[in-house]
């Protein structure tokens, strides 16, 4: 453990000295900021104009923000592990005791320990739709985990950081079984079960529901296990 600590404190130096990555650690904060007071003045002006709410999608907008921060943090992982490859260095880690298992805590878990507490402090202060605190944590684990499949989607499909951009932008996608819960049939809306993130968006509508918070943990576990056994292949 005090090696994959060790290593975690090289990884937050390697950001440090990245200015594109630096700029997405308080990214979560801002955008959380735009949600908690720009959509509420935006809804005002909409009803004045047009007499047209979006309140009712109130849940949902909470829904991405409690995706965010995972997600940005799934980023900066993901484009730490790629850019030590791209180097040689995840090779030289293989043969110290931080291997393996190991590696991926120090680059993947810790940080999405992080993004974890972050989020469920940023959607309980800054939601718009008066979350319940169950409803936060039970939410905030799904999309921590989310975060983790993430990461590993991107360094197990990636080659290089160039490639790692471009799957990046994949990410976007774990947001649609959260939007389309709120505009579709719900006989339908189980057709984006294979995705964390419709969990997410039952969690917000339904309450704390136990079913609901099983589900995204089973799916998160198997995207997981997927990418993350074909990630150990590689290296």
């Amino acid at each position: 453990m005090r090696h994959t600590i060790q290593l975690f404190k090289i990884g937050l130096k390697q950001i440090s000295k990245d200015g594109m990555l630096l700029v997405l650690i308080p990214a979560p904060f801002l955008v959380g900021m735009f949600f908690r007071f720009g959509i509420p003045y935006i809804n005002q002006w909409l009803t004045r104009q047009f007499s047209f709410s979006i309140s009712p999608w109130y849940g949902m907008i909470d829904g991405m923000l409690i995706c965010l921060t995972p997600m940005f943090t799934a980023m900066i992982s993901a484009f730490l592990l790629l850019e030590e490859r791209d180097e040689g260095v995840n090779a030289f880690y293989q043969i110290t005791p931080v291997e393996g298992y190991s590696y991926l805590c120090a680059r993947i878990g810790f940080p999405m320990l992080w993004a974890f507490l972050v989020t469920i402090i940023i959607s309980a202060v800054l939601n718009i739709s008066d979350l319940s605190f169950e409803v936060i944590l039970l939410s905030a684990i799904i999309s921590s985990l989310t975060g983790i499949f993430l990461a590993m989607m991107v360094v197990s499909l990636a080659n290089n950081r160039v490639e790692g951009l471009a799957f990046s932008k994949l990410m976007g996608i774990s947001f649609i079984g959260l939007i389309l819960i709120w505009f579709i049939p719900p006989s339908y809306s189980f057709l984006m079960a294979f995705l964390p993130s419709f969990w997410i968006g039952m969690l917000l509508k339904e309450g704390a529901d136990f079913l609901s918070f099983i589900g995204g943990l089973l799916t998160c576990s198997v995207w997981i296990a997927f990418f993350t056994k074909r990630f150990i292949k590689r290296i």
